[in-house]
């Protein structure tokens, strides 16, 4: 930590530099009548809004979402600064946001929260103008996080070995996984009849727990020639667009972690709940905006990951695919059980994938030593899917693998699962409507719950109003 009583020179002479980087990025001020903390606190937001927005103007992979005031960002769309300008600003504003002294805690939480993005864009500027920087660097310098070195090899082994007694075929391991997933794959006419009822049995579990905002709505849309399977666009006043890439072949099992995932209690409950009780109920106009690469990011992303474990328990998991999705999907469910018992031992796989990617973004594995990690490792027959993601997100894989894992620690969900444990509701509402200090800890301890989970989180009425809460109804 460093010395502010012999730094502050230095600090000031930093903000200086950037100084008419940040006048010329600043909107024009009103006239109202504000306290100078408010006053400083607000221009400051207005600064970040406006750095995120030119940043994801530059590069579009680098903004999530903004749903703010569009005249604060107008001239930015119209003219956005170079990527050297943003990173000087971002920088500059750091260096003024760490000036600041005497503020309550609540603004000094958010000065906190903005620092930590602010240093993010930067990294991604460099990121983006091929300043060189290792896996772990990306990881810390973006996200926040570092990821641990290696993973448990043993037990890694004990899940393949299980796999090789329940997999039927000959071949290698991977290629008889491919065979037998393929057996689940939704015919492409089916898919969004599947898909739809995949999400509504989402809502129904997430509206037994949490009240939605009033007009929160999804919009399904499905897509071609996307790196990815799907994707959540947020557009403000609790509605997203969900996309959905119809080029991979989907599993029932895969729709369903889709769509919870997406939608509900997944990335647009997560960013409907965001926006109503902290960017209205307590004005953090902060997070009206999500760069990619970022804190905030890892987060939304975490809580997405492990959505299907909230919204189904593996007893809700099984018999909803088993008596709803199956027959819609012209399967047969009384295979349902073997099916998900492989999935789940599959999906405890995922822990390998940050250290091969590390080794293949630090140069230490080729694409094709890669690809074949992949397959040996994590049971991916196409690894050149997820390697083509990679060289395009690049380090991005760590939030839904390693940070998945860490916020499954946070909520008390054993990391090795592989589904066949749950996440209650309690624990998973109050930490994704966290303010922003409390939302990325990897020194948290996990969340107590009141009355073993027996509550129920109101947003968008009383908000300190609770209830008991319903059981997941089956559909």
């Amino acid at each position: 930590m460093e010395n502010k009583a012999h730094n502050g020179a230095r600090c000031l002479a930093v903000a200086n530099v950037s100084l008419c980087l940040l006048v010329s990025l600043m909107p024009s001020c009103g006239k109202a009548r504000v306290s100078p903390a408010e006053t400083s606190l607000e221009a400051d937001v207005h600064q970040y809004l406006r750095l995120a927005v030119a940043l994801g103007e530059r590069d579009p992979d680098s903004l999530d979402y903004y749903y703010g005031s569009e005249g604060l960002v107008a001239d930015i769309r119209k003219q956005p600064p170079t990527l050297r300008e943003i990173r000087q600003s971002a920088d500059g504003l750091v260096e003024h946001l760490r000036l600041h002294a005497e503020l309550q805690a609540e603004d000094r939480m958010r000065e906190e929260y903005m620092i930590r993005q602010l240093r993010a864009i930067s990294s991604r500027v460099d990121m983006l103008t091929s300043v060189p920087m290792t896996f772990d660097q990306e990881t810390a310098a973006v996200f926040g996080v570092t990821v641990p070195a290696s993973y448990d090899r043993r037990h890694m082994a004990q899940v393949r070995a299980e796999l090789d007694r329940l997999l039927p075929g000959k071949g290698s391991l991977a290629q008889r996984y491919e065979s037998f997933d393929a057996a689940f794959t939704i015919p492409s006419v089916k898919l969004k009849e599947v898909m739809q009822k995949a999400i509504q049995g989402c809502r129904e579990a997430t509206m037994a727990h949490i009240d939605l905002p009033a007009g929160e709505a999804t919009e399904l849309k499905f897509v071609h020639n996307k790196p990815w399977s799907g994707y959540s666009f947020y557009q403000g006043s609790y509605r997203s667009v969900v996309e959905i890439n119809t080029d991979f072949a989907l599993t029932v099992d895969r729709v369903l972690q889709l769509a919870c995932h997406e939608t509900y209690p997944g990335h647009h409950v997560y960013n409907s709940l965001q926006e109503a009780k902290l960017v209205h109920g307590r004005k953090m106009d902060e997070l009206a905006v999500q760069p990619t690469f970022s804190p905030q990011s890892l987060v939304s992303e975490a809580a997405a990951t492990l959505a299907i474990d909230v919204a189904f328990p593996p007893v809700d998991r099984l018999r909803f695919e088993r008596e709803v999705l199956f027959p819609l999907a012209g399967l047969d469910g009384s295979k349902a059980a073997r099916y998900l018992k492989v999935e789940a031992l599959v999906d405890e796989l995922h822990q390998a994938e940050p250290e091969i990617a590390r080794d293949y973004l630090d140069g230490k594995l080729e694409f094709e030593r890669a690809n074949s990690a992949l397959e040996e490792q994590t049971l991916m027959t196409h690894g050149e899917v997820a390697l083509k993601y990679i060289n395009e997100y690049r380090s991005y894989i760590a939030t839904y693998t390693y940070g998945r894992d860490l916020t499954a620690k946070l909520l008390g969900q054993p990391v090795s699962s592989g589904g066949q444990s749950s996440v209650s509701w309690e624990r998973y509402s109050k930490w994704m409507m966290s303010p922003p200090a409390t939302m990325n800890s990897e020194a948290a301890t996990p969340a107590r719950e009141d009355s073993a989970s027996q509550r129920r989180v109101t947003i968008g009425r009383n908000e300190s109003a609770v209830k008991q809460k319903q059981l997941i109804p089956v559909i």
